[in-house]
């Protein structure tokens, strides 16, 4: 329940129109809002939410947030009108206001891979002995988030969220909202350079979470990236974790399971856990480790820690092996794609064992901006140093990785059809094809043609 004095204090608004003074829950979509919940209407790059404030009342009788530059709009609306200057950081404050109002622990996980899988595997750990709550699926970007906090119930004991970003100063309003106790960044890498610049604005955006972590909180720096490896201030608490270099948190492979996974051992402060997972490639042990060393921080057992690790499987699209009718194996890695993560998808395909050929599908790896004709020709150069015997890529960013490669062993295609059939033809029983690219590629239906 939210009463008007609140949405006031929490948005410094104003109000318009006062006609109830109550409200059920705080709503963005006029489609399913309940009845007397408050609306708030955001606008996208495609659509602006103002347009539905007729909708919305109708369906909740109650009221709405509207930007003051569009109170013309408001004219004939009836309900509770709050003027403010941007609703979507309206909505950022409202979720503010909401935890700030809650005793829980609040952790804040951001980077430029890994951070979702790091997440939930976080979730998993502390949610076997603590109330927890968290952001669903990678709902990371400020009304995600917003709306996430929005639905906390109950008391938590500890709030775990993702945080992303495509532009500069996204990660400092999230943190700033979320006031994080406890932050990690899982790795620094080109992503999102559209709305970043470079590397070091990427850099500089993602320690914006570090910066904003509450006075006395604790940071876990990843000891192996060599971009934040050395990072301290004086304000917090700096916990290091590492698979390479020393760390306070350690991981060391014991053994290689191939397509089952791996062995390995978790090194803690006065613990130390023996155990397994069959999450794929070096760069998910780096996720186990960053979840586990929070995850142990925060008082979750060694015991509780080994089981969420060794229950744990991988999601739909992100690195995930699917036998085929015909007996290829298909690594679907096809939910995102940025020039580190391509690398690392490379690099594990070629160390997974294989009874045939391995074969490479790669999509463009989007918003790089204007480094994108770099990075793609940086990944024709390290597939030309590969083995891989059959690459066949498609987009329109990665023919720069086709014009690097040569027509040897790549082709390059402009039609999703015409890849499938030239790989129905190549692909054999006992093969291992990676799929991957960028989200916007839909990569996942060339998974599902060769299924």
């Amino acid at each position: 329940m939210w009463h008007l004095d609140e949405v006031l204090k929490a948005t410094k608004g104003v109000t318009l129109r006062v006609e109830k003074e109550t409200f059920t829950g705080i709503s963005t979509d006029s489609r399913t809002i309940a009845e007397g919940e408050l609306f708030v209407p955001i606008t996208g790059k495609t659509f602006d939410a103002h347009m539905y404030l007729l909708d919305a009342y109708e369906r909740s009788n109650g009221g709405t947030i509207c930007e003051k530059e569009r109170e013309a709009l408001c004219v004939t609306l009836q309900g509770t009108i709050v003027l403010v200057e941007d609703a979507e950081q309206a909505l950022l404050d409202l979720a503010r206001y909401k935890l700030q109002k809650t005793q829980a622990t609040r952790i804040a996980i951001t980077g430029s891979n890994g951070k979702t899988t790091t997440k939930e595997m976080l979730v998993d750990m502390a949610k076997r002995a603590f109330p927890v709550h968290f952001n669903e699926k990678n709902y990371n970007n400020i009304v995600g988030v917003s709306k996430s906090i929005l639905s906390i119930e109950g008391e938590p004991e500890f709030c775990i969220f993702e945080l992303g970003t495509n532009s500069k100063g996204e990660i400092g309003r999230l943190a700033c909202a979320i006031e994080p106790d406890l932050s990690l960044i899982t790795n620094i890498n080109p992503s999102h350079l559209e709305g970043l610049g470079d590397i070091e604005g990427v850099l500089e955006e993602k320690l914006d979470l570090f910066h904003l972590t509450k006075e006395g909180g604790t940071i876990f720096v990843n000891a192996d990236d060599p971009l934040i490896q050395h990072y301290k201030d004086e304000k917090h608490t700096a916990f290091t974790y590492g698979i390479e270099n020393h760390a306070m948190f350690r991981l060391t492979v014991d053994k290689s399971l191939g397509w089952e996974g791996a062995a390995f051992t978790l090194h803690f402060p006065g613990d130390s856990i023996h155990t397994r997972t069959t999450l794929l490639g070096r760069h998910n042990l780096y996720n186990i480790l960053a979840a586990a060393s929070i995850a142990y921080s925060i008082g979750a057992k060694p015991d509780r820690i080994q089981e969420s690790v060794e229950a744990f499987s991988s999601y739909a699209m992100r690195f995930r092996p699917v036998v085929a009718k015909e007996g290829y194996t298909i690594v679907d890695d096809s939910y995102n794609a940025n020039p580190s993560s391509t690398e690392w998808a490379i690099k594990t395909l070629l160390e997974l064992p294989a009874a045939g050929k391995k074969i490479a599908i790669l999509g463009d790896m989007k918003e790089l901006g204007t480094k994108s004709s770099h990075y793609h020709r940086e990944l024709g150069r390290v597939l030309s140093q590969s083995p891989i015997p059959v690459i066949a890529l498609i987009g329109e960013e990665i023919k720069e990785t086709f014009r690097e490669l040569g027509s040897g062993r790549a082709r390059l295609f402009d039609d999703k059809d015409r890849l499938v059939d030239f790989i129905k033809r190549k692909a054999e029983k006992g093969d291992v094809i990676l799929v991957k690219g960028s989200r916007a590629s839909k990569m996942e239906e060339i998974v599902e043609a060769l299924k």
